[in-house]
Parts: C-alpha cells; structure tokens; sequence
C-alpha cells in the first residue's frame, strides 16, 4: 500500500472552501499560478483537474492578505523584489505597511500596481503610453494633413505625453488642440489589429528629427495602418538620438521599390523579403527546441525571473549570446 500524506480535492472542493461560484475563477488561478493542481500537465488522465489541499489553504491565506506582498509584485513585473523595494522608496509605486503573521511588510494594492503597470515601462506588458494615446487615438509620428485649395499641408505627431504635440512643415510645434483648430486632421485612423502570435521582432533604427517631411516617416504610417500598436514596440535611445522600432512579422501589400530601400537602410536586425503580394517583413530568429526535466525547467524559470527575463526561451538566448 502506497503511503500518499497529499489529501486530493475537486475544483468544486476548491470553489467550497474559497467561497468562488464560478470555476471561471479558478481557472483564472491556474493560469496565473496562484492555484496549481497536482496533475497539471496530464489531467486529461483523471478527466478534471485535482489538487493539493493544502496548496489551497495556502491561497486562501494569501487571499486574506491586505494587498500583494512585494515577492508578488516582483513575479508580476518580472523584476526583483530589491527593485521593487527601491521604487516603493522612490514613492513611485505606492505601498503600505501592515503586520501579517507577524511581521511587518510592504504591501500594494492590485489597482496600484496596474496604474504603475500602466505607467511605466516594466514588467512583460509594457506601457505603450509613451508613442500612443489610447483614449486620444493617437500615436508618436502619426501624419495629420490639411486640405486646402492650393497645396495640402502636413504635420507629425512628436509627442503623446499631455499636451500631444506636433510639428508643422514649417517646423512650428503646436497643440494637438492647436493643430485641430487650424483644420488639420488625421490621414488615417488607427485601427486596432489582433496580436500576431508569431515569434520575434524585425528591428529598425530611427534617427530623431523634427522634420515633418521626413521620408522614414512613410514606413511608420504603413506600420500603424498594417499592424497597430498592439503589434510594435518604440524605444527611444537618447544618447544615440535615434528611435528603436520594432515590429511583428508582417506582409505589407505594397510593391514600391522605394518602400523596400527606405525599410533596408534602417534595418538593424529582421529580414525583408520581396512577395508577389507585396513586401513581407520577418524576424531573424529561428526555433531551436530543447527538452528538459520538469525539475530544471522549474529552476530556468525561476533563473529567468531572477534575471528580469520574460521567460525561459529569452532566458536561454541571453546565455547563449554570452557564451
């Protein structure tokens, strides 16, 4: 007879004693690792998912914590708990002290940590806020244009922080307001596209300028129209004067010769293809798989989070380009 000391529940067990109605809840759990059943990778076996009772117990405590612990807050922004603390001193990232279990700890509410998550640029979602304006619906470089009966005029977007600003062609930096008022307005809508689950970014180099006419900026309205923020990543290098891009593999449906110049002599890393249906830009990455025991993917990511790395796979590229 096998001695088992692990008393097994149901996940209408765990909805009991966590006085949930909604298995939608539990799931939501599982899926951020608060909860996690004892025979996760192969519960097809039993037909449900089975736990741990005192893995329960233990979340049930935690759900009667006055807030998330920094531990947590640093598993949530993939960074750690010293740079937690650290913005907490700064006041950046409001907290409070309480005693739990006798101690007493810094602890943050989950609203403010998505309003830092929202923010500021950590943690593996970051803020998109510094080129684009969500409630605005407006992005850094976007084109605005005015009609008129002689020659249309052109302005560029160069900053979304309140109030968003813009320059002319005339290199004049107005209002957004401003900018309205004087009959300009968007080229194009920003319309929100799926996530392209694809793998990697293809990575372009912008140099800063204030030049509303500038051609790089072509690529930058084709970027927003094929892919959306959802699908870019901007980060500005100040000490190079330049903006790094980054974007999903995509395929624009264009054929011009000058679209394909302009995208190769700001490409720092990716490949751009000519297609019969246009131009297809792709990253440079390529798969290469590993299988490992259940013990050490557990200690990769755990190495990973240490690191301030999203996950085992960038993990395991940054000890590769080291090595």
């Amino acid at each position: 007879m096998i001695d088992n000391p692990i008393k097994i529940i149901t996940i209408e067990d765990v909805m009991e004693m966590l006085s949930i109605s909604s298995k939608k809840t539990i799931y939501t759990y599982i899926q951020q690792e608060k909860l996690n059943p004892i025979n996760k990778d192969d519960w097809h076996i039993e037909g449900r998912y089975e736990f741990d009772i005192e893995d329960v117990v233990r979340l049930q405590e935690e759900l009667k914590k006055p807030g998330l612990t920094t531990k947590e807050v640093a598993q949530q922004l993939d960074i750690s708990v010293t740079t937690v603390n650290k913005y907490i001193k700064q006041e950046l990232l409001p907290a409070f002290q309480e005693e739990y279990r006798g101690i007493n700890c810094y602890f943050v509410n989950e609203e403010d940590l998505e309003e830092f998550k929202r923010t500021h640029e950590v943690g593996r979602k970051p803020s998109k806020r510094h080129f684009y304006h969500p409630e605005q619906n407006i992005a850094l470089f976007q084109l605005f244009v005015k009609k008129g009966e002689e020659k249309e005029q052109s302005a560029r977007i160069i900053s979304v922080e309140d109030p968003i600003m813009a320059v002319t062609e005339q290199h004049e930096e107005v209002t957004l307001k401003e900018l309205l008022h004087r009959g300009f307005e968007a080229a194009y809508e920003i319309e929100s596209k799926k996530t392209i689950t694809k793998e990697g970014y293809a990575t372009f180099a912008f140099k800063q300028t204030a030049y509303a006419k500038s051609q790089l900026y072509k690529l930058m309205d084709l970027f927003y129209q094929y892919l959306s923020p959802t699908n870019m990543r901007i980060t500005p290098q100040e000490e190079k004067e330049q903006f790094l891009i980054e974007i999903k593999p995509v395929l624009l449906t264009e054929s011009a010769q000058e679209i394909v110049e302009l995208l190769e002599s700001v490409l720092v890393s990716g490949k751009i293809n000519k297609r019969s249906r246009g131009i297809y830009i792709d990253s440079d990455l390529e798969v290469v798989r590993v299988k490992v025991s259940s013990d050490l993917k557990e200690e990769l990511q755990q190495k990973a989070k240490e690191l301030g790395k999203r996950n085992i796979e960038e993990l395991l590229l940054y000890a590769v380009e080291k090595l």
